[in-house]
């Protein structure tokens, strides 16, 4: 810089930033002498900046947390550039790895400096829970807050933010207030007029999903559409390996201390909670009974076995979430299942003195950010009751099997018209199907408006089969069906995925034993007795390509570890799924070298040249 408002770059030097620019407010109050930008990066903002005026000129005075010190820039006052929100966001994400005291002020200052890149008044963001059955309010930044705090809570399917989610696609809208679907009164009655809803996706499923609103009608999305495009991976991405480097640290911490009584490892797991989520208090019970609490004085925890907790839903009083049904006064608290391997098997609740702002908006992280700790002490001082056997089993890696209530279904009746209609389901999780897909699907050659007729038919009668186990439901919605598993049930393509993430979640021999166990279940492609239907086809290759990454993880494990056979074995099994893959055949080729198996390796090695020959 050579001149500062007229003044030589020499005339600059020694003297302060605020001695300098000499900042005022709009009505003239100076800014500068207790700079607020310094201020809130100094309480541990990564970020800050403030609207000042600069020799009657309006300025933007913007500061960044840097390793030491801070970084202060000004300019003129505009919308942050996407490259900016970038930035921005690759601190945020850094920091609530890092910070985990921070997590909830670095998303709100994200959300704000988001909002106004577009132009809107607020943002705000709904993170799902591990099970990804609800979605549940995190962080809000607006300028009509409490009216975004009537409701922080929906399924799946419910209201704008479970919509996007189940579909996965982004929802724009200027006339709010005449949208049924949006279900907050008070954000109508606010005025505002557009929203847009936007998923928040990662290889694992949808994470969450981020609003925008306006109060303008003719507020153009065109320009938040394509911010939120180049935004939303990262900031999914980004959540998902700050809950997850949270949770690992956690159970590093537990690991290095040692063995201990189990009673101890849950009592600090709740002093985890309680500092994470600014609890006062915080008790633990399991299915048998047996309970923690810190403080240890804390009152026995709710004895109901009824409650919605023991079936998955976390629950709330005077938080903000899904009211408990049996109580409505006491202190505001969370009720939140302790999920290990697809069961509920403890209750974890928090107390607070003050309500947070938003009331829910430590639930979802807790979740996820506990789930590896529990899975590792498996969530009791003691083993849970035997699970019963699952009235509906269904394995849909190879051709389709389905057992009811412990009898094997035959394999001609698995052909029927309502079990095609089953596979179809199967090939679209967690996504309703309109009557028009399900009638191409079932009857492609027929007349689409007869078709279409036949199709309720067909849902009654599966519905039928499988309703009765309690296992399944199947809904109508939006002009279609949405089919779900609910209880007492064994889906092997679940059991699969989770494998893979309990794998990706772990290290070392854990790790191995998750991607090992998710290539047993990969008994072959997805619903491999319908070869040539194309509605199967990209759940199938995400399933095959699933595979081969956990299979070529345990192979990379297990070579590491000196175990070249089983690597052999691994990598062989791979092949089956693509014998055409030049990275196996390239691997196998290197674990029969180390198993002193030259001619074979030979072999493979000259398969790898002719496949590379032929381009």
């Amino acid at each position: 810089m050579e001149r500062f408002f007229g003044e030589p770059a020499e005339a600059l030097k020694g003297r302060y930033c605020w001695e300098v620019v000499q900042g005022v407010d709009d009505f003239g109050r100076p800014v500068c002498q207790r700079c607020p930008v310094i201020a809130r990066l100094a309480r541990g903002a990564y970020e800050a900046e403030v609207p000042i005026k600069v020799r009657g000129q309006r300025m933007r005075c913007h500061g960044l947390a840097l390793q030491e010190g801070f970084q202060i820039v000004l300019d003129e006052r505009r919308r942050p550039r996407l490259g900016e929100v970038l930035y921005s966001l690759a601190w945020a994400t850094q920091r609530m790895g890092e910070a985990p005291m921070r997590f909830f002020q670095t998303l709100e200052l994200f959300l704000s400096k988001l909002r106004r890149a577009v132009g809107m008044e607020a943002a705000e963001l709904f993170i799902a829970d591990p099970e990804h059955r609800h979605l549940i309010l995190t962080a809000v930044d607006a300028e009509n807050k409490s009216a975004f705090l009537e409701r922080a809570w929906f399924e799946i399917g419910e209201g704008y933010p479970g919509i996007v989610a189940l579909e996965r696609a982004p929802l724009v809208t200027h006339e709010l207030e005449r949208d049924t679907r949006y279900l907050r009164q008070k954000v109508k009655e606010a005025g505002y007029h557009t929203y847009l809803v936007y998923p928040l996706e990662t290889p694992r499923g949808v994470i969450g999903v981020l609003n925008l609103a306006s109060k303008d009608p003719a507020a153009d999305e065109r320009a938040a559409l394509e911010l939120l495009e180049a935004v939303a991976p990262v900031l999914a991405s980004g959540i998902y390996a700050a809950l997850t480097a949270l949770g690992e640290r956690q159970l590093i911490e537990l690991l290095r201390r040692g063995p201990r009584e189990a009673g101890a490892v849950v009592e600090e797991l709740l002093r985890a909670a309680i500092a994470f989520s600014g609890a006062s208090a915080a008790v633990f019970r399991d299915r048998e009974g047996r309970r923690a609490a810190v403080p240890a004085s804390l009152p026995p925890a709710c004895q109901r076995v009824d409650c919605g907790v023991w079936r998955g839903e976390p629950m709330a009083v005077k938080s903000g979430g899904k009211p408990c049904p049996y109580v409505e006064g006491g202190r505001p608290r969370y009720c939140l299942p302790v999920v290990v391997d697809g069961e509920v098997v403890a209750m974890e609740t928090l107390f607070f003195a003050r309500v947070p702002r938003p009331a829910t908006r430590a639930m979802a992280p807790l979740l996820w950010m506990q789930r590896l700790a529990w899975q590792a002490i498996q969530a009791r001082p003691g083993r849970a009751p035997e699970k019963p056997p699952a009235r509906l089993v269904v394995r849909a890696l190879g051709a389709l099997r389905v057992q009811l209530d412990g009898t094997a279904l035959p394999a001609d009746q698995l052909k029927t018209l309502p079990w095609r209609l089953f596979k179809l389901f199967l090939a679209h999780p967690e996504r309703p199907l309109s009557l028009e897909e399900v009638a191409e699907a079932l009857w492609p050659e027929a007349n689409p408006e007869r078709a279409v007729k036949r199709v309720p038919r067909v849902v009654h009668e599966l519905r039928r089969r499988l309703e009765e186990s309690g296992a399944v439901a199947l809904a109508r919605v939006d002009g279609g069906y949405l089919l779900r598993f609910e209880e007492s049930y064994d889906y092997d393509v679940e059991r699969f995925e989770r494998a893979i993430r309990d794998g990706d979640g772990a290290s070392g021999e854990v790790a191995l034993g998750h991607y090992l166990e998710a290539l047993d279940l990969y008994a072959g492609d997805f619903l491999a007795d319908e070869p040539y239907a194309t509605w199967a086809e990209a759940e199938r290759t995400y399933l095959r390509a699933q595979a081969i990454r956990a299979g070529e993880r345990a192979g990379e494990l297990l070579a590491e570890a000196g175990r070249a056979q089983e690597a052999e074995s691994v990598y062989r099994k791979l092949l089956q799924i693509d014998p055409e893959d030049p990275y196996l055949l390239e691997r196998l080729a290197e674990v029969l070298t180390a198993a002193g198996k030259a001619e074979e390796a030979k072999t493979v090695a000259r398969r790898l040249d002719e496949l590379l020959a032929a381009g």
